[in-house]
C-alpha cells in the first residue's frame, strides 16, 4: 500500500536542530537497556551476583518505564521541554554519582534514580517524533541514528574497560548531551488535533483514534516482549545447537547491522511504503522466522534466522513508532509508547527463561512466533486509523489556514 504525501501537513519539517534534539534524547532514553550486558558486568564488579544484578537492572528499567508512562501527558503539551530538561538533569546527576562514588549503595541508587530521570526522555522524545513531518521517515531515522551511535559506544566501552566508571559514566554523558539539546525539542504544531471528520475519513473519527491509541499501547509491548525474549535467550538457543560464543557474538553483530538495514529501508522510502501492509508482511515473516528458530538444528541456520528476525524487527519497530506518532501530532500515543514497551522488555529475560525451562525451546519459539501472527489484524487496523488521522489533520490545517 502506498500513500500520497500530505501537502498541508501542519507539523514541523525535520531540521538539524529539532532532529538532533529528538534523536539524541531518544538515544539517552534507551541507552541503559542497550548497555544492559555492560551494566550487569559493572554491578558484578561491585560485588553483586548475576541474579542480584539482573534484579537491580530490572528495577532501573521499570523506573524508566513508569516515569515515561506517567509523564506522557505532560510531554504532549507545553511542558515538553521543561520536562526533558528536569528529567535529563536528574539522570546526569544520578548516573554521575553511580559512576564516581566507589560504593555499592550509591551506585545502585544512582542507577535506579537515573533510570527514573531518563523516563522523562522516553516520553518527550516519543512525543517530539509526532510533531515532525513524515513519521515513517523520522522514526526510522531516529532508530538509525540510535543504532549507529550505540554500535560505536558498544565498541568503545570495552576498549576503555568495562567498569563502574566507564559504564555509568557513559550513561551520564549521554544524558548530559540530551540535556544540552533539550531546548531544541519541537513543540506540538498549532493545529494538532485531526478535528476535520468527513464522510470519507470516518476512519479518523476521534473515538476511533483513541481506541487505536490504547490498542497500540497494548499490541506494541506485547509484540516487543516476544522479540526481546528471543534476543535475550540467544545464548541459550546457540548452546542448544552447538553455536559457540564467538560465532554467536559475530551473528549478533550481523543482526545489529541487519537492524540498521531494516530502519534504513523505512527511512529511505518514508511514507511511500505506507504502514498497514508492510507491518502485516513484517509480522508474518518475523513470526515464521521465530518459530523456525525452535526447530533449527544447524548452527549456521540458527545464526541466519537470528539475523533475519532482528532485521525484520527493526523494520517493524520503526513503523510501529510511526503509527503511534501518526495518530496524534501532539504525541499523546507516541509519548508513552516506549515506556509501555520497556515494561514488557524488562521482563523478557524472565519470561524467556521460564518458557524454555517449562516447555522447551520449540515451545518457547512457537509461542513467540504466534504472538506476531496474533497481532497482525489489530496492527493493520491501527495503522489504517493512523494514516486516516494524518489525512484528517491535513484537512483541518487547510481549513484553519
Amino acid at each position: 500500500m502506498t500513500t500520497t504525501p500530505i501537502a498541508a501537513d501542519p507539523r514541523h519539517p525535520l531540521t538539524l536542530r529539532n532532529g538532533s534534539a529528538t534523536f539524541i534524547i531518544a538515544l539517552a532514553s534507551l541507552m541503559m537497556a542497550n548497555l544492559a550486558p555492560f551494566v550487569m558486568t559493572a554491578l558484578g564488579g561491585l560485588g553483586f551476583d548475576v541474579i542480584a544484578s539482573g534484579n537491580i537492572l530490572t528495577w532501573a528499567l521499570l523506573a524508566s518505564a513508569i516515569v515515561g508512562l506517567g509523564t506522557s501527558r505532560l510531554a504532549a503539551g507545553r511542558a515538553r521541554r521543561p520536562l526533558a530538561i528536569a528529567g535529563l538533569a536528574v539522570a546526569a546527576l544520578a548516573f554521575g554519582v553511580a559512576a564516581l562514588v566507589p560504593a555499592a549503595g550509591p551506585a545502585v541508587a544512582g542507577l535506579i534514580v537515573g533510570g527514573a530521570g531518563v523516563g522523562a526522555a522516553i516520553s518527550t522524545s516519543g512525543a517530539a517524533i509526532a510533531a515532525l513531518r513524515n513519521p515513517n521517515r523520522v522514526s526510522a531515522t531516529s532508530g538509525l541514528v540510535n543504532r549507529i551511535l550505540i554500535t560505536v559506544i558498544l565498541a568503545l566501552v570495552p576498549i576503555i574497560g568495562i567498569s563502574q566508571g566507564s559504564v555509568f559514566g557513559t550513561l551520564a554523558l549521554i544524558s548530559l548531551a540530551g540535556l544540552a539539546l533539550a531546548a531544541w525539542l519541537p513543540d506540538s504544531p498549532e493545529h494538532a488535533a485531526p478535528v476535520d471528520v468527513t464522510t470519507s475519513l470516518q476512519i479518523a473519527e476521534p473515538r476511533r483514534i483513541t481506541i487505536a491509541g490504547i490498542a497500540v499501547l497494548v499490541v506494541f509491548p506485547l509484540w516487543g516482549t516476544s522479540e526481546d525474549a528471543i534476543w535475550t535467550m540467544a545464548p541459550v538457543l546457540g548452546d542448544a545447537v552447538g553455536l559457540g560464543e564467538q560465532p554467536l557474538g559475530f551473528a549478533l553483530s550481523l543482526a545489529a547491522a541487519g537492524g540498521i538495514l531494516g530502519m534504513l529501508i523505512v527511512s529511505i522510502f518514508g511514507a511511500r511504503i505506507g504502514r498497514a501492509v508492510p507491518l502485516a508482511v513484517a509480522l508474518a515473516l518475523g513470526g515464521t522466522c521465530k518459530i523456525a528458530i525452535g526447530f533449527a538444528t544447524d548452527p549456521l541456520l540458527l545464526a541466519a534466522l537470528i539475523i533475519a528476525v532482528n532485521t525484520i524487527y527493526a523494520f517493524a519497530f520503526a513503523l510501529f513508532i510511526a503509527t503511534a506518532a501518526g495518530l496524534d501530532a501532539r504525541g499523546r500515543w507516541s509519548g508513552p509508547l516506549l515506556g509501555a514497551y520497556l515494561v514488557g522488555s524488562s521482563f523478557a529475560p524472565l519470561i524467556g527463561g521460564a518458557l524454555i525451562e517449562g516447555i522447551g525451546i520449540p515451545g518457547f519459539t512457537l509461542i513467540t512466533g504466534l504472538v506476531s501472527f496474533l497481532v497482525i489484524v489489530p496492527t493493520v487496523l491501527i495503522a489504517r486509523v493512523s494514516v486516516g488521522a494524518e489525512q484528517a489533520l491535513a484537512r483541518a490545517a487547510e481549513r484553519a489556514a
